[in-house]
């Protein structure tokens, strides 16, 4: 090899881009280039041979493909892009691939390997990504196709297909057709594209469909994918048939806003549409009539006939009054057997008693229920905005007064309300008068009605009930004094008087070693929705002194109706102190199960209308099982109120209900009598 020759080889080799070597069989460095001193993390040649003695065991990550090479080599001479996984000097690991021969003698013996070397690792690394990308591609759930600019079908992946049951060959090379006819606007789709093309991503709801023509709801989002110069290439899109969660979201409102046996609003809807109704009224100076309506045999269809009749009954009487009213009235359903009609735009007084007589008119025909006639009239009373009450809170209480004195007198079909109707009632007007003066005087006391655990044959704790020791009349009934106070706005301080009473006698028990468990405390609708309550239970627990947990705050579901998030806020706050929380009379309100689970209350009260008929009804004893496995799912406690007999006990048991309060275990008791059942040896029933 002449000088000049040689000098030439020996530029290629110190200045090639590749690594260039020269190994013995065994697996030793003889010679190597610059760039495999740099592919393989040395500083230099000289330093690579030294220190990389052992090909096999310092270099290959895998030693077999060693192995394997050395095979190949012996059998045919010479490798072509051997792939191989090798160490660096560093400790991290590369991808490579060799070419390389053998170097013979003249007897033809292998005299060494010599070969040439290139880092393939980020072309292996790309591979991976596109094979990651193509599972992905093939195996996530949401449907994905690729579109060019002029939105022609390049590739779809099954799960499209699965989604729509579309053929590939029907959409592959086929311009795109994705949106329902009628379902977008055109601007709306227009958008899309723009959006895409100027910000790289646009994502929301469209309707779409299947290759039967039916049409879902899907979460799409498109996304534009430019070459390295930003040459738009193509799009692609990624769908997710959200159609079912569509369907719950439906449910869930409707559940919230509507009467599931009538399909009317329910008490929370309705008055959100009275609400509206004065809002338009107040804008256009109109009257806006609010008609509440009591049906008057109810009670003896229910007795008489069964739960059942009475449901077909109320979906009756449903239909009737939606078909006597106008499109742009509201007919609501509040609860029992109680219906609200909310009229906009009411010209007079005389156009609301049209309607109240129409509605009455409706109610006086027969009802033909599994083939026998009933006959269920219905006691009205009418109040008018802006006359009779500037908010939805003062109509309905107004509208409700009007309706109870036609009740009280038969012979009237309808009443309008008059602001002379409180004042002619001259019974409530003394007994406010002699209300006012029980809270002055102390004439409140307390009884306690026990509730057990008939599991653990225990006693669980004491509901405290109020009652009115009137001078003249005697005992008062809550059910007669209650709803005056609430009327009078007096029943705030009755009920801090009750909560402090309750609070310091079961303090009083626990200093004197006497377990009584935890005493509960009911709170009205009015008190609930009073800024005040949270500040006072803790201003209650402080004085008081009793442990936070021994004192139980009774709910009814219609105290949460309206402001959903106020109650959850209200409920967090008096959790916060530590008392617990229950909701009494479980089944009957009409808020949302889907809002249940976030209400931080510790105990369902099954109310004792499912209690009551629990051992003859079919279905009863499924509405008590549902409830105490929903109970049981969202953590909470569940006790049944007014279980009176042995049998009903028992069929509670049956569907897993152990607590219970009721006639059986003992009527509410005055204070000495309910010391005197905490300390009876034994739980007797």
């Amino acid at each position: 090899m002449s000088q000049e020759t040689e000098e030439q080889y020996r530029s290629i080799f110190e200045n090639a881009v590749e690594g260039i070597y020269q190994t013995t069989v065994d697996g030793r460095y003889l010679r190597v280039n610059p760039a495999l001193a740099r592919i393989y993390g040395y500083d230099g040649p000289e330093e690579l041979i030294v220190n990389l003695t052992d090909i096999a065991g310092q270099l290959y990550v895998d030693p077999g493909r060693r192995e394997a090479f050395g095979e190949l080599m012996v059998r045919q001479g010479v490798v072509h892009n051997f792939e191989a996984r090798v160490f660096r000097r560093d400790g991290s690991i590369i991808w490579i691939s060799e070419n390389a021969r053998c170097v013979r003698g003249a007897d033809g013996a292998i005299r060494f390997y010599e070969g040439t070397v290139q880092d393939i690792t980020e072309r292996k690394q790309h591979e991976e990504k596109i094979r990651l990308l193509a599972t992905v591609f093939l195996n996530v759930a949401d449907g994905i196709l690729i579109v060019d600019p002029e939105l022609m079908v390049q590739a779809v992946n099954p799960a499209y297909t699965a989604m729509t049951a579309f053929e590939i060959d029907e959409l592959v090379g086929q311009p795109l057709v994705l949106f329902h006819h009628g379902s977008h606007e055109r601007a709306f789709i227009e958008e899309i594209w723009r959006t895409a093309q100027q910000a790289g991503r646009w994502q929301g709801e469209i309707v779409t469909f299947r290759r039967s023509g039916e049409e879902f709801s899907a979460e799409m989002t498109v996304s534009a994918v430019r070459s390295p110069g930003g040459t738009l290439e193509h799009y692609v899109l990624t769908l997710a048939d959200i159609s079912q969660r569509k369907y719950q979201e439906h449910q869930i409102r409707y559940q919230a806003s509507f009467d599931r046996l009538t399909d009317l609003p329910n008490r929370w809807l309705v008055c959100e549409r009275l609400e509206e109704a004065l809002l338009r009224a107040q804008r256009s100076r109109t009257k806006v009539a609010v008609a509440f309506l009591d049906l008057n045999r109810f009670k003896q269809v229910n007795d008489t006939l069964g739960h059942q009749a009475g449901d077909e009954l109320l979906k009756m009487i449903g239909r009737r009054l939606r078909n006597v009213t106008r499109v742009a009235d509201t007919v609501g359903r509040l609860g029992a057997d109680e219906f609200l009609v909310v009229a906009p735009d009411a010209a007079d007084r005389l156009s609301g008693g049209r309607l109240a007589e129409k509605i009455v008119y409706s109610m006086n025909e027969p009802f033909t229920i599994f083939g026998q006639e009933i006959y269920c009239g219905a006691s009205i009373g009418v109040a008018f905005y802006p006359d009779d009450g500037e908010t939805a809170d003062q109509l309905l209480r107004n509208a409700e007064l009007a309706m109870h004195h036609a009740k009280r007198n038969p012979e009237q079909r309808f009443v309008l309300y008059d602001g002379t109707m409180r004042a002619q009632n001259g019974y409530h007007l003394t007994l406010e008068s002699d209300l006012r003066r029980a809270i002055a005087t102390g004439e409140f006391e307390l009884f306690y009605q026990p509730k057990v655990d008939l599991a653990q044959r225990r006693l669980i704790g004491a509901e405290a009930l109020i009652r009115w020791r009137h001078p003249g009349r005697g005992l008062v009934s809550p059910a007669e004094f209650i709803p005056l106070a609430e009327d009078t706005g007096l029943i705030w301080e009755i009920g801090c008087w009750t909560l402090y009473s309750a609070a310091r006698t079961m303090a009083s028990w626990i200093d004197r070693g006497l377990e009584a468990g935890v005493v509960s405390v009911n709170l009205s609708a009015r008190q609930f929705q009073d800024a005040r309550l949270v500040g006072l239970v803790q201003s209650v627990i402080e004085e008081s002194r009793l442990p936070p947990d021994r004192l139980e705050l009774e709910l009814t579901e219609g105290a949460m109706i309206g402001d959903i998030e106020k109650a959850v806020g209200v409920l967090n706050g008096l959790k916060g102190i530590g008392v617990k929380l229950s909701i009494d009379d479980f089944g009957t309100g009409y808020s949302s199960l889907a809002y249940l689970k976030r209400f931080p209350i510790d105990t369902l009260k099954i109310d004792r209308s499912f209690v009551r008929d629990i051992v003859k009804s079919s279905t009863d004893p499924a509405i008590v099982g549902t409830i105490v496995s929903l109970a049981d799912s969202l953590g909470f406690a569940t006790i049944a109120e007014g279980v009176e007999t042995r049998e009903q006990a028992d069929m509670l048991l049956q569907q897993r209900c152990t607590c219970i309060q009721g006639y059986l275990i003992s009527r509410p008791l005055e204070l000495p009598a309910f010391e005197a059942f905490v300390r009876r040896p034994g739980l007797q029933i």
